[in-house]
């Protein structure tokens, strides 16, 4: 089945559901990263992935790329 081997299901589901898209930036999830610890981030931001498709077979995504990332959520917070 194209997508087997994802990991994470719901990213392989999500480009399915929106065969338009190439990118989407979701929740963190921990320990998708491997087992290292992240650092503390200041209050106001929080951890987020970026997962793009890097290739697709017959429009069906077969592959995919994970970024790790930071976001504000609360500007007041970052003055």
């Amino acid at each position: 089945m194209v997508g087997d081997g994802w990991g994470f299901y719901p990213d392989f589901q999500y480009f399915l559901e929106h065969p338009d898209q190439d990118q989407y930036i979701r929740e963190f999830c921990p320990g998708e990263f491997g087992k290292r610890e992240l650092p503390e981030i200041p209050p106001g931001w929080r951890y987020a992935t970026i997962v793009s498709v890097s290739l697709r077979v017959d429009g069906q995504p077969v592959g995919r790329l994970r970024e790790l990332m930071a976001i504000c959520e609360d500007v007041d917070e970052i003055g």
